[in-house]
């Protein structure tokens, strides 16, 4: 029986692949996983694992596979916290609307 890889951004698997080349942890380690990511500059794997501690455990075992983009009209947990959902682009007040969002709006 084939196991189905578990998708995640492809910004997600590009850091975590820095990681695993690094050789600097072991990819059970989450904790040094994010660390190592943060260092390294890969700020969505990190938040990735961070948000998904028990999905990142079994993805090792089953394998990742990459999907184009991650869904932008449901952010991450982490967006909402710090407010990166909701801001209003640059525009004149006449022309803003709800759907105006730096995450891409229309959602």
């Amino acid at each position: 029986m084939e196991r189905k890889k578990i998708e995640v951004p492809a910004g997600v698997l590009a850091g975590l692949e820095a990681v695993r080349l690094s050789g600097k942890t072991n990819m059970l380690d989450a904790p040094r996983v994010i660390e190592l990511a943060l260092e390294m500059g890969h700020e969505e794997a990190a938040f990735w694992v961070y948000e998904n501690r028990s999905l990142y455990a079994h993805s090792i075992f089953q394998g990742f596979a990459a999907v184009a983009s991650p869904d932008k009209c449901h952010p991450s947990r982490h967006g909402a916290q710090h407010g990166a959902s909701g801001q209003m682009v640059d525009k004149p007040s006449d022309e803003r609307r709800p759907s105006d969002t730096r995450e891409g709006g229309g959602c």
